[in-house]
C-alpha cells in the first residue's frame, strides 16, 4: 500500500513537472523575440508561435493553415521567399531569406527566416522556421546607403569644386592679367590702337568671373545647409521684367533681342533670390548659346501643377548625346558659347537645386542647330516635400 502511494506520488510529481516544464517553453515561445514557425512542403503554415502578435499584430490561429508565401509576403518577394522554402526542402537542409511580411494595420515588416528541414522527422513533420524582426535593422541599413550616396555626392561636389577653381576660375584671369598688362604698355607708350579691345576683353573675362564666384558661392551655401529658404507670394511678371532690363546690355552686344511672352499678373509662393538665380542663369545660357541677330523669348503661363517659366533660344542647341549629361553634377556638360564665352555647367546644377527646392521641376527640350528651350515649373501655394522625378530631358 506504501509503495503504491509512492509511486502515486512519484507520477504525480512527474505530472507536474512536465506541465511546468511545457507551461515554461510556452511562456518562452509566447514571449520570444523571435517566431516560431511549422511550415509545410506546400508553403502552409502548421503552427505559429504566440509571439507573431508582438511583431506582425496577428494572433497565432489567424496564420495558422495559411498559405503564408501567397496571402502574406509582399509581392516583389515571393518568388525568392518560395525559393528559399524550395531550397532548405530540396536540400534537405537548412537555409534562410529575408522578405517583408504583411502587419494587421496593412504596413510592411521586414523578416528574416532560417530554417530547418524537418520533414522527415515524424515527430515533426514540417520545416521549422525561426523568423526575426529586422526592420530597425533594414532601416539603419537605408540610412547608410542614403549617407554613403550623399558623401559620394559630396565628393562629386568638392571634386567640381577643385576643378572649376583650378582651371575655368583661373582661366579669365589670365585674360584679365594679359589684357591690362598690354593696356599699361600702350598707354605709356601714348599708342592708343587697340585699347577698347583690350578693355573689352578685360570687361568679358571680369563679368564671366563675377558670374562664376556668384555660382561657386550660391553652390557653396547649398552643399553646407547656409542658404536660407524664404518663400513668399512673388510677382513673377515684375521679376522678368527685372531680369530683362539687368541683361539687355549683354544681348544687345551680340545684337540679340530678350522678348517677354508673360501675362499681366503672375504669382508664385517662392524665394526670390532663388528665382532670381535660376532666371538669370537660363536667360545668360540663352544669350551665350544664341548666334549674332538671334533672339531669346522668356514666356510664362498658368498650368496644372503651378506657374511654368521658359527660356527659349533659336542657338547651337544640345546634342542627342549631351542632353542626359545636363542638371548633373558628376558628369556636368558645358560648352563654349557662339562668342566662345565659357561655362562650368554649375550654373544648371544651381537651377535644379533651387526648383527642387520649391518641389518643382526643371527639364529640357533641344535639338543641335536649332536651339533650346529650358523650362521650370513652380507650384502656386505651398506644397509638402515630396519624392521628386529627375530632371526632364525631352529631345525635339
Amino acid at each position: 500500500m506504501q509503495q503504491n502511494q509512492t509511486c502515486l506520488k512519484k507520477e504525480q510529481q512527474s505530472n507536474e513537472y512536465l506541465e511546468n516544464s511545457q507551461e515554461r517553453l510556452r511562456q518562452l515561445v509566447k514571449n520570444s523575440f523571435d517566431i516560431i514557425v511549422l511550415i509545410d512542403a506546400g508553403g502552409i503554415q502548421r503552427y505559429v508561435s504566440d509571439s507573431c502578435e508582438k511583431i506582425l499584430g496577428f494572433k497565432s490561429e489567424e496564420l495558422t493553415n495559411v498559405p503564408v508565401i501567397e496571402t502574406m509576403i509582399h509581392p516583389d518577394d515571393r518568388e525568392k521567399t518560395m525559393q528559399g522554402l524550395h531550397d532548405i526542402i530540396s536540400n534537405k537542409g537548412s537555409g534562410g531569406t529575408q522578405y517583408r511580411h504583411r502587419h494587421k494595420n496593412g504596413s510592411w515588416v521586414y523578416l528574416e527566416a532560417y530554417g530547418t528541414n524537418q520533414l522527415d522527422n515524424p515527430a515533426v513533420q514540417a520545416v521549422v522556421l525561426n523568423v526575426r524582426d529586422i526592420t530597425d535593422r533594414k532601416r539603419i541599413e537605408q540610412a547608410l546607403l542614403e549617407s554613403e550616396s550623399r558623401l559620394e555626392q559630396l565628393n562629386a561636389g568638392k571634386d567640381k569644386f577643385f576643378s572649376i577653381i583650378a582651371h575655368d576660375l583661373k582661366t579669365p584671369f589670365f585674360s584679365i592679367l594679359g589684357f591690362s598688362e598690354l593696356l599699361v604698355e600702350q598707354v605709356q607708350e601714348r599708342n592708343f590702337e587697340g585699347v577698347e579691345s583690350y578693355a573689352e576683353g578685360i570687361h568679358h573675362s571680369a563679368k564671366r568671373t563675377f558670374e562664376l564666384l556668384n555660382n561657386l558661392l550660391d553652390w557653396s551655401y547649398t552643399q553646407t545647409g547656409r542658404m536660407k529658404f524664404a518663400p513668399v507670394n512673388l510677382d513673377v511678371v515684375e521679376l522678368i521684367y527685372d531680369l530683362r532690363r539687368l541683361m539687355e546690355s549683354s544681348a544687345r552686344q551680340k545684337g540679340i533681342i530678350l522678348h517677354c511672352e508673360i501675362p499681366q499678373k503672375l504669382t508664385v509662393f517662392a524665394d526670390k533670390n532663388m528665382m532670381s538665380s535660376v532666371l538669370r542663369n537660363l536667360i545668360s545660357n540663352g544669350i551665350k548659346f544664341t548666334h549674332p541677330g538671334g533672339g531669346v523669348k522668356i514666356s510664362a503661363c498658368m498650368i496644372s501643377e503651378g506657374v511654368k517659366i521658359s527660356v527659349t533660344d533659336n542657338g547651337v542647341g544640345i546634342p542627342k548625346e549631351a542632353l542626359n549629361k545636363l542638371f548633373k553634377l558628376e558628369n556636368s556638360f558645358s560648352t563654349a558659347g557662339t562668342y566662345k564665352e565659357q561655362g562650368t555647367g554649375l550654373g544648371l546644377l544651381l537651377c535644379r537645386e533651387f526648383v527642387e527646392k520649391h518641389n518643382g521641376r526643371i527639364g529640357v527640350v533641344s535639338e543641335a542647330g536649332k536651339g533650346s528651350t529650358f523650362w521650370f515649373i513652380i507650384p502656386v501655394a505651398p506644397a509638402a516635400k515630396s519624392s521628386l522625378p529627375p530632371a526632364l530631358i525631352d529631345p525635339v
